[in-house]
């Protein structure tokens, strides 16, 4: 009886986000190697499943990792670099890219800070999760 319940409970999260027509997508990457100090490189994360028309982002998180103690500077951003929001820390939630296309690419944009005895080039790894949903309008109860 523990493991049907243990079962059920594990699905839940499934079924839900189901229900609430929501769904993500999620993409891995590591950066080309930066060699000098404050040069900006540019990582573009895409939806690799098929995002439908009119989806709209809900969520995004997102992380980077490197070997080393450089300061790096890594700013999330959706569709170009206009519209930035920076990551303090190793990752990120923001809902501050809520309401725009999901079907547009989100990046990671590089630069190191200093150095702090890390070895060049510097290689950074980053995940992208974005969540997205139907439009608002599409959100109507019965």
């Amino acid at each position: 009886m523990a493991v049907l319940a243990l079962a059920a409970g594990a699905l839940l999260p499934t079924l839900t986000q189901a229900q609430t027509g929501k769904q993500a997508w999620t993409q891995a990457a590591v950066s080309p190697g930066l060699h000098s100090l404050g040069q900006a490189m540019s990582v573009t994360y895409r939806p690799a499943n098929a995002v439908p028309p009119g989806a709209v982002i809900t969520a995004v998180y997102a992380d980077r990792d490197y070997f080393g103690q450089a300061d790096v500077q890594t700013s999330l951003c959706w569709g170009g670099p206009q519209h930035c929001v920076d990551i303090v820390g190793r990752s990120i939630n923001s809902r501050a890219f809520k309401g725009l296309d999901a079907r547009q690419p989100m990046l990671l944009v590089h630069r190191v800070r200093a150095w702090n005895g890390s070895h060049r080039p510097l290689y950074i790894k980053g995940n992208v999760t974005v969540w997205y949903g139907p439009p608002p309008s599409e959100h109507t109860t019965q």
